[in-house]
């Protein structure tokens, strides 16, 4: 692999994938090196996908992806130690398809085939050790010890970016910014999960997001995914909470399996899958570090992912950037140029979609969604309050009494209202 390439692509994920398909689609000679034996090996996530703007990337998309199920239930779980409440929207049909469940293992997958139909090389099992810079430019990679050249280096390595970091391209993670993730597959069939969830067909699926007791009251939460004949459970906390808890990651996720109010959800079911990973949350990278002379920064490398504390997003952020990073380059490349002045417009479409848009928007979201209270504190007040107003004793149970009493010990009203002036201000 001694050839000169237009693009080398590091990291066969959502975003690199997308670009390669562009790319090649365009006419320019690509190559995605992929670390995993196989396209997906590296790729844990089993959740789902927001297909907003698959529809414009990948026009029929939904006839030829591997899509799990569509979306049609939401609904949060507040968890107390033994007790929890629920609350569910139901779409619409106009609204059913704005996302879908699927396994990122097959999605990628697709994503080559897709890639690979346009003429892009896909070398999977290939180590990349460092970027190859030559003054002041990337000039491609070093890959198991062979240079391998390029005009061109998208760097699409996943959210833990060593290859930047070690070449002083981005600023080092924190150990406050990475979380883990923990994630089971429980094998049942169809019908059982149509008839639990309460959905009236396999077509149909349910996504869930689990607060308070989910996550042992630390800073983060816990997910719950129908799939066609699974359902994925799991949980991301913040790596730094387990050492101030000193719980055992494998406690979290088997203990909120056992909890009464999943429990029969997944009762008689089986586990066909466990798998644990890092996840860096600190954010999208400054401006100035998505582009340079020689390379583009896309998808998680970039920290293109968004928590709202309602809704978790990335692939759809990774596709984005990787279709506008493709954009740039073909448009460099038509002018014979590589340097950074050039390849800072690919900023500037990324201001134009709604990748920075929303990220922008939503950019004091995670300070307010450290705070502990949030995962401790107001889940057991809402349980404890409906656990009191649904007990009935004999003596008057008023709303506004009821929840200062649930409240005293735990937090103040002066409290309560700083925290929603927060969550106005930053959601």
């Amino acid at each position: 692999m001694s050839e000169k390439f237009d693009v080398i692509i590091v990291g066969g994920g959502p975003s690199g994938l997308t670009a390669a398909y562009f790319l090649a689609k365009a006419g320019l000679n690509c190559v995605v090196l992929e670390r995993g034996k196989e396209l997906g090996a590296k790729n844990v996530y089993g959740g789902r996908i927001y297909s907003h703007n698959l529809f414009n990337i990948f026009p029929g998309f939904e006839k030829e992806a591997p899509i799990e199920r569509w979306v049609r239930k939401e609904r949060i779980f507040v968890l107390d130690k033994n007790d929890g409440l629920s609350i569910e929207f139901h779409k619409s049909n106009e609204q059913l398809k704005n996302s879908f469940t699927a396994y990122l293992t097959k999605f990628v997958k697709w994503l080559g085939e897709k890639a690979e139909g346009e003429g892009a090389l896909i070398a999977t099992g290939v180590r990349v050790d460092s970027l190859l810079l030559e003054n002041n430019y990337v000039r491609g990679v070093i890959a198991d010890g062979e240079k391998m050249e390029a005009d061109y280096t998208i760097v699409a390595e996943g959210a833990n970016s060593i290859l930047l970091e070690n070449a002083g391209l981005k600023k080092k993670t924190e150990p406050h910014e990475v979380a883990l993730g923990i994630k089971e597959v429980i094998r049942l069939d169809e019908q059982t999960i149509n008839q639990r969830f309460g959905l009236e067909s396999s077509e149909e699926g349910l996504a869930g997001l689990l607060l308070g007791e989910a996550s042992k009251g630390m800073i983060g939460g816990g997910f719950l995914y129908t799939m066609r004949n699974e359902v994925t459970i799991g949980v991301v906390v913040r790596l730094d909470e387990f050492e101030r808890r000193r719980i055992y990651s494998h406690e979290i996720v088997e203990d909120l399996r056992l909890h009464p109010m999943l429990k029969p959800l997944l009762r008689g079911g089986y586990m066909l899958e466990y798998s644990a990973h890092l996840i860096v949350e600190k954010g999208a990278s400054d401006e100035k570090e998505l582009y340079g002379n020689g390379y583009l920064v896309v998808g998680d490398a970039a920290g293109f992912e968004l928590n709202t504390g309602l809704t978790v997003r990335g692939v759809d952020f990774a596709m984005e950037s990787g279709k506008l990073a493709a954009d740039t380059i073909i448009e460099a490349h038509e002018k014979g140029k590589n340097d950074a002045e050039v390849l800072k417009i690919y900023v500037n479409k990324l201001r134009e979609s709604f990748v920075l848009k929303e990220l922008k928007a939503f950019r004091k979201a995670p300070k307010f969604l450290g705070n502990r209270r949030i995962y401790e504190a107001y889940p057991k007040i809402l349980c404890s309050f409906f656990r009191d107003i649904y007990t009935v004793e004999g003596v008057p149970k008023r709303l506004y009494p009821t929840l200062r009493r649930n409240m005293k010990g735990r937090i103040s009203i002066l409290t309560l209202f700083k925290d929603l002036i927060g969550a106005v201000r930053s959601l």
